[in-house]
């Protein structure tokens, strides 16, 4: 479908373009990393996710998102509990939206920081590189020597910039925002005139416990970009003795989704979602499908030497 690739170039190569450029998650909750950098270190262990998305099913050109993720707490040695520490990370993302795509490498520190008992704050900063590509060769128009599809095929983009804060807690809920690509950078080489738009994303969340086996953990996302709608996202997950994970999620902008996660092989986590699309794309497209797999090998530790329960991640 050729209506696919006109609206990309549309979105993205027009003059001081502003349309969206950073990925749409739906299990956000379970990938809280790849959106906020403050979130590195927040676990007692190394924490790895591997992620796919098929957006917009049977829609020629929809976008396809892959990505991996890793954080971890710099801990001193022989100080199993600081009221303060320090996290490190890693994203690497590749997208994929008709003639239009780009990989990305981010580098993420953090620093944690006690508030009062039982509360803390975090600040990150991802900084990275983000290489835009654009085909020609999948383009159709009648006037090829249009300048705004005149194009190196391929642009890099220094520095890549994104800071995020987070306040949580060990009862069991969380707030944050973040900033990406922040500084608004100038893409060289493709459309004329093409920058980074600026996201900003804030969200919020709070695990209720229900007896000693099952919780539920509404939350949401907020997202704004210039020349896009706000865009917001209303998730409610139920979990069973941190095995078993079902929930449901409202995007005001485009579906309904359903979401399962599963603990097996005592580190592992696999979570799936499946967008039923709302918008009027759904006479175009089928539903989007996209899938977690979360490794994170945490040895039992002694609850006392915890700085505090991550909510979002077990």
């Amino acid at each position: 479908m050729r209506s696919a690739a006109i609206i990309a170039i549309l979105l993205l190569l027009g003059h001081a373009s502003s349309a969206q450029q950073v990925p749409q998650y739906t299990q956000y909750v379970f990938n809280y990393f790849n959106i906020n950098p403050a979130v590195a270190g927040s676990k007692d262990c190394i924490d790895v996710r591997l992620g796919f998305r098929k957006q917009w099913l049977d829609f020629d050109g929809a976008p396809t998102t892959g990505w991996a993720s890793v954080h971890a707490t710099l801990k001193a040695k022989k100080k199993p509990y600081v009221a303060n520490k320090h996290g490190i990370g890693m994203v690497m993302e590749a997208d994929e939206t008709g003639p239009l795509g780009y990989t990305l490498i981010n580098l993420a520190y953090a620093y944690h920081m006690q508030l009062s008992r039982g509360y803390f704050m975090s600040m990150g900063l991802f900084a990275g590189v983000k290489q835009q590509k654009f085909d020609v060769g999948k383009v159709t128009l009648e006037d090829y020597a249009d300048p705004v599809i005149g194009s190196n095929g391929s642009s890099f983009v220094v520095p890549l910039i994104s800071p995020g804060i987070w306040l949580y807690s060990n009862t069991g809920w969380w707030a944050g925002a973040s900033l990406h690509q922040s500084l608004g950078n100038r893409v060289n080489g493709i459309g004329e005139s093409s920058r980074l738009t600026q996201h900003f994303m804030a969200s919020g969340g709070y695990r209720w416990r229900l007896g000693k086996k099952t919780s539920v953990t509404p939350s949401t996302l907020l997202k704004f970009s210039g020349g896009a709608p706000m865009a917001m996202d209303i998730n409610v997950m139920f979990d069973w003795f941190r095995v078993l994970g079902v929930g449901v999620s409202y995007r005001n902008t485009d579906a309904v989704a359903f979401m399962a996660k599963f603990h097996f092989l005592k580190f592992f986590q696999l979570g799936y979602s499946y967008d039923v699309t709302t918008s009027k794309l759904r006479v175009a497209s089928s539903n989007t499908h996209e899938i977690i797999l979360g490794i994170t090998p945490c040895v039992p530790i002694d609850p006392s030497k915890r700085i505090v329960s991550c909510p979002i991640f077990e």
